[in-house]
Formats: structure tokens, sequence, C-alpha cells
């Protein structure tokens, strides 16, 4: 794969660019170049004779300039190809350099504004778009009570009016603001309807422990989707995929949000994620590094202990990082963690061992740090000390300090008295303003990939229906990841517990809802409602599991985001749904009434190992 390197940046700026950008788009057609390559060079050997072709040569020398012919345009598509990767892979040696003449413009102010990204409180934005502008923020992260709502739902018009008015703050730079969200899905949702509900990332790792053929491409289009709806709103930035490694019950951060416990699996899926952000035109973010899955105490909280040897790290947690730093990334978030095998009692955010383990991956994108504002820092360090602490060890983006204005400060008086070095802040703008640079060229289709380039493949376009530009409308796409996904841990495969197919009197009554909360129960009642399933006392007691832990009773066990919820479950037939959503439901209804549950356990569920199903016996 193609990667740049930002080693020897060092300087760039709020000023007009500079630089002039001339790009092509281009499409990406491998793929089907290649079944074209193939009709054709059967077509013309069918016209050959023995005699010889049209022009006087014979079959043998015909078909032999076939095959060189078809190679040359092969090696086109494979050029294509790389050229779209390293499109979707992150900033350009263009972006990098026109980045270091920008910062090179800048004020210190200026500078220590560019690697800050700030949070406000409620939903009025304009205080926070008055920061941005005073202290040359980077941008900003929207967390759920900033979020207007209308009802019961967002109001993604008065949202987008916001997120609008704090974008106009940065108008006087030549690329956009950071304008972020936590986004992945299931339990991380901060936007939710009328935006489409996504089941948890865990689901795509199901799927893909399934056998599914297309699992990696499902995730990428899934993150696409996602990323288009908040592209649309005006987001430029999603701290999303997960490439934790989950312990499973042993962890109690990540769980259903990573995508699974299987390294590799882990480190495909969320390439796959961060590569759909991309082709949306939204930079995304691969977190937590150096792995969160695998302790077992909450950063939000505490500072946990990550007490694997290096060899272990560098196999397990560190694979999916590894991969990131192999193929390109544009971003890679730093977590709160304590690791002993590199640096005892220093939080990994503010660790330099652990950032240079991170660039030896050969990483070379913007390293932000987890939330400043988290109970593993502010329990140790000050809400000024934390921030330049970060930056001395090798952070570029500081998300959310505790205080922004006296992060700012800290950041000019550590310049002033020589604690920071002015090359690292420098070296940190840089890479920051060169990821805008490079998400501004994304998303208006200047490049070889992105929402307007047409280089995106579309397939598995029987998980629905399909809008008027013939791509799968995002709720269908969610609908097909849920069934994809769902999983049969106990119970018959195939076997029909209500509806036309169930042959005994419960069936017969439906189901009986038990466990979960109310919109749960509203969601599975309109899904069998929808299938002709009666709901009501007498029917399959069906037993709702929302968190983590299971208990007995019920005829159907059904964990909805953790599927270590069933290892406390004793019903005859247990489901792992790894979603709440409308398709969640829709799903599990048609698993009810005598569907093959696809999806296999991406995790270990009390005796059943990772792979596990009762339908892949």
């Amino acid at each position: 794969m193609l990667k740049t390197s930002c080693a020897d940046t060092s300087n760039a700026a709020a000023a007009p660019r500079s630089v002039a950008l001339a790009r092509r788009r281009r499409g990406y057609a491998a793929l089907s170049l290649a079944a074209l390559l193939l009709v054709t060079a059967c077509a013309d050997g069918d016209e050959a004779t023995e005699e010889g072709t049209d022009d006087g040569q014979t079959a043998e020398q015909g078909e032999s300039a076939q095959g060189e012919s078809a190679q040359g345009e092969g090696d086109d598509a494979d050029d294509d190809g790389a050229e779209v990767e390293a499109a979707l892979a992150g900033p350009s040696a263009e972006h990098r350099d026109e980045a270091e003449e920008l910062v090179a413009q800048m004020s210190p102010e200026q500078k220590a504004g560019q690697v800050l990204v700030g949070e406000y409180s409620g939903t009025d934005a304009s205080q926070m778009a008055g920061l941005i502008e005073e202290l040359h923020l980077a941008g900003v992260i929207v967390m759920g009570d900033n979020v207007p709502t209308e009802g019961s739902e967002a109001d993604l018009e008065a949202l987008a009016s916001q997120i609008e008015t704090m974008q106009e703050a940065a108008s006087d730079r030549s690329y956009p603001a950071i304008i972020s969200v936590d986004q992945e899905g299931g339990l991380v949702t901060r936007i939710g309807e009328p935006l489409t509900e996504w089941p948890t990332p865990m689901a795509y790792g199901a799927a893909a422990q399934g056998g599914h053929d297309d699992a990696v491409a499902t995730a990428q289009q899934g993150h696409t989707a996602m990323g288009r709806e908040l592209a649309e709103l005006g987001f430029t930035v999603d701290f999303a995929p997960n490439g934790d490694v989950t312990v499973g019950s042993a962890d109690p951060t990540m769980g259903s949000r990573a995508f699974g416990a299987d390294p590799e699996m882990v480190a495909q899926l969320s390439m796959a994620g961060l590569r759909g952000f991309s082709e949306a035109g939204v930079a995304g973010s691969m977190k937590h590094f150096p792995g969160h899955g695998s302790v077992e105490d909450d950063s939000h909280h505490t500072l946990p202990v990550q007490d694997k040897s290096l060899e272990q790290l560098w196999d397990e947690d560190w694979l999916p990082f590894r991969e990131a730093g192999e193929e390109g990334a544009p971003m890679v978030m730093v977590g709160h963690l304590e690791v002993p095998a590199l640096e005892e009692g220093v939080p990994s955010s503010l660790s330099s061992v652990t950032y240079s383990q991170l660039r030896g991956t050969g990483f070379d994108g913007v390293a932000v740090t987890d939330a400043l504002n988290m109970g593993a820092i502010v329990q140790q360090y000050g809400a000024d000390e934390a921030p330049v602490q970060a930056l001395d060890a090798g952070a570029d983006l500081l998300l959310m300090p505790s205080d922004i204005r006296g992060a700012h400060e800290a950041i000019l008086a550590a310049l002033g008295n020589g604690e920071l070095e002015e090359q690292k802040l420098d070296q940190a703008a840089q890479r920051v303003v060169a990821m805008m640079l490079w998400q501004q060229d994304l998303a208006a289709g200047e490049l070889a990939g992105g929402p307007r380039s047409g280089a995106g493949s579309d397939v598995g376009s029987d998980a629905g229906e399909q809008d008027e530009t013939g791509a799968v409308a995002p709720d269908q796409r969610s609908l097909g990841v849920s069934r994809d996904a769902v999983t049969l841990v106990e119970g018959e495969c195939g076997a029909a517990l209500v509806g036309d197919e169930a042959d005994d009197e419960q069936a017969a009554a439906g189901i009986e809802i038990i466990g979960g909360d109310e919109e749960d129960r509203a969601r599975l009642t309109e899904a069998a409602e929808a299938a002709g399933v009666d709901v009501g006392a007498g029917g399959v007691q069906v037993h709702l599991f929302s968190g983590a832990q299971g208990s007995a009773g019920g005829d159907v066990a059904v964990a909805l985001e953790r599927p270590e919820a069933l290892a406390g479950a004793d019903a005859p037939v247990q489901i792992a749904l790894y979603g709440d959503t409308p398709g969640s439901f829709e799903a599990l209804i048609e698993v009810l009434e005598g569907r093959e549950a696809p999806g296999a356990l991406p995790t270990a569920v009390g005796e059943h190992e990772v792979g596990h199903s009762r339908c892949a016996e």
C-alpha cells in the first residue's frame, strides 16, 4: 500500500491556500474492468481461426497480443485501485506540504488552538462558536446533550444549523474546522432517530464469524452509510471505529462496542470501518491504542492497568493498529491506560513511550487523546497540566480538556518557559491541518476516492430496498447487518417457534415479552405484529436482556447487546441479537418463525467459544 511520511514536517496556517492542488477524480472500477476484459478476451478468441486473425496474425499470436493487452489494462485497473486506496487512507504529500506552509504563517496563539477540540453544554452552540474564533480551536465535539430534539427525535434541521454556526466561526481558514461526534452504532450513538439506527459493531463481527462472504465489504458499506448521514449534517470527523479486541465478560468498557475477540477479524473490520467513513467524506479515528478491550476497569472512572507483555500486545491488542499503520489511517485515538511494559504509572495518553510505539507501527496520521476530562486523567493531573504533558509526549490533538481556555493558556505558557518545544507544537498542528485539508478535498470529490469519486462499491444489494440512485437505503442496510449477525447460541437451528410453521398450542398464541425496557418491548411488539405474530400472555415467553447480565426464565432468552448476558440464562433457546434497533427485532422474529440464524459468536459466552453457533453444527 502507498504510505506517506510526515516525520520531517514542522511548520503550517489560517491564511489562504498557497499550494495549488490539481487532482483528478477517478473511479474505482477494477472489478468491473477485470470482468469486461475477461468477456472481451473470450469473444475475441471465438472469432479467431486456425488460419489467423483479420490482420494476418496467427491464432496463437492473436491470443498472445490479447493477453498482453488484457494484462496492461489489468495493471491500469490495479493502479486505479491503489490510487483510490491511497486517497482514502489519509493526507497526501501535497496536503502535508500545504499544511507546513500554513502552520509556518500561524501565530503561537493560532497554533495552540489548532491542537484543541472543545465541548459545550446545551443545544446553543453560539458560545462555542465564539471560542472557536477567539482561541483558533481546531474544532468541537458534539455530545448527546448538544443534540436539539423535537418530541422524541433529534431535530436534524436545528442540529445542522448549530453545526453551520460553529463551522462559520472558522471561515477565515482555508480548511474546515473539526466538527466531530462519537457515532459508533449501538450503545454509543449520540444522534438517534430520524438518523438510521445501527446495531452494535459486534454485529459485524458475528456476521464475519458466521462465514458471511461479504462481511468486510458489508462493514465498509455500513460505515459509509453512517458517515454519509453525518456528512449531510455537516460533521467532518467521527471518532470511530473501535480497534479494541475484547476479552468478553471481563471487559467492562468495550463489550459490544468492539467487533469481537479475534484480533485478525477486528483488524479487518476496523479498517473497513475507517475506509467506509472515508468513502463518505468523513475522517474516522481508530481507537483506543494501546487497547482498551483487555483491561478490567473503565477509564471513564479510573486508570486501568494493562498487564500484558509487549509481545502479547504486539500480537493481540495492537494487531488492528499495526494494520492501520501499514495501510494508512487519518487518525488514531490513544486511550488512558497504564501499561507497565511501556511506562509504569503514566497514562498511555501522556506517555512518550506509547506514542513512540504507535509511530513504530508506521502510523503517520493524527494521534488524538481520548477525552482529557475522564476520571483516569482528572484524578491524577490538573486541568492545565495534562494537555501540555500529552503534547510533549507526542499527541497531536487534545480532546475535551476540562478547561479549554486554561489548556490554551497552559500551552502558550509552556512554549514561553521552554517546557514545550515549539517544534512539537508545529508538528502536531501540521498533522491536524493536513488531515483537514485532506478531508476537505475528499468530501469535495477532488481525490480518487470519496463520496463524489464513484469509487465506492455497493455489493450486497440483496440487503434490502434501494433508493432512487440504486444504492441500498441505510435502514435496509442496517436491517441486513442485523439479519447477518443474529446467532442461535442454544436451540434447534431452523425450528419455528411461532408463526404458521410452528405446531404447538403455545406457539399459536404468539409471544409473551418479558424483560427489556419499554422501548425494547414496544419495538419487538411492532415487529411481531407486522409479521402477523400475536403478542400477549400465554405465548412463547421471550426474555430480553439489555445489559451484560442475564437471568433465568423464559422459553427464549435474547441478549440484545452483549452476548455474554446469555451465560446467566437457562432458557432452552438462546439468541444473541447484537442490537435493539427496529431491524434487530425484525431479524429476531424471522428466526423465531424458522429462519436459520447465520451469525456466530464473536466472543466467548460461558463455555461457548468464539465461532460457536447451533446453526454451524
